[in-house]
């Protein structure tokens, strides 16, 4: 069952321009032109989240500090292990190791860390998993993202609403104008800050991915949004 789309359209800005060939300036198109803008969300119960930390020690010994790094990491791996987190979710790498000076000590500490992140897929495990994870000692810098295993096919039927939305706000202007709608000659995910040859700024465009964690003791959130925005010109009739 597809999720239903929910169109913002409070949220739509849409601008028209009009313009002819002999008075055009230059960069901008020859052809009398709309430009429309489309949005489109939806809010969706994640099913999947993503814990990122660090695990470090700190020791005279660079050996030591090793050693003990080698142990609180198996800790980690075991825990999350527990869990239900596979190891093909777990992904790892080390810290430069660093010479720490002490107060009071002629010679330094040497301290070694490393970054975690984990997929997280059985949620029904996150609370628990989140509790005794952030009572480890040595573990530090915990940040949690949540997501949808679907969340590409989530954007890519967005894209679409959006698209359409853009379409339909276009047409509505046009015919305002008692002109109608023609075939797109260009197209933005981000703002159409700049009309002019290729008559668009390429920008990233805004998937909602990855939502922080909420506040609150080891939260799920009941929904996360997905959002698309599309940018669009078409040619006035």
């Amino acid at each position: 069952m597809k999720p239903s789309i929910i169109l913002a359209g409070f949220a739509l800005c849409t601008a028209a321009a009009l313009c002819s060939a002999q008075a055009a300036p230059n960069g901008l198109p020859t052809h009398p032109f709309v430009s429309s803008s489309g949005k489109a969300q939806l809010w969706m119960r994640p099913d999947i989240s993503e814990v990122k930390f660090e695990a470090g020690t700190q020791h005279p010994s660079a050996d030591t500090a090793a050693t003990q790094l080698q142990e609180l990491s198996a800790s980690v791996l075991q825990l999350l292990a527990e869990h239900g987190v596979q190891p093909e979710d777990i992904e790892s790498h080390d810290l430069d190791k660093k010479s720490v000076p002490v107060s009071g000590q002629e010679q330094p500490h040497y301290s070694i860390g490393r970054i975690f992140t984990a997929r997280v897929r059985d949620l029904a495990q996150w609370p628990e998993l989140m509790a005794r994870l952030v009572a480890m000692d040595h573990v530090t810098n915990v940040n949690s993202t949540f997501d949808r295993t679907d969340g590409d096919d989530i954007n890519t039927q967005l894209m679409a609403a959006a698209a359409d939305d853009a379409r339909s706000k276009g047409a509505t202007l046009a015919k305002a104008f008692g002109r109608k709608l023609g075939p797109v000659v260009a197209i933005a995910r981000g703002p159409l800050t700049q009309i002019g040859a290729p008559f668009l700024e390429q920008r990233p465009g805004k998937e909602s991915r990855g939502i922080p964690g909420p506040s609150g003791k080891y939260a799920i959130p009941d929904s996360i949004p997905y959002s698309q925005t599309v940018n669009a010109i078409f040619v006035l009739k």
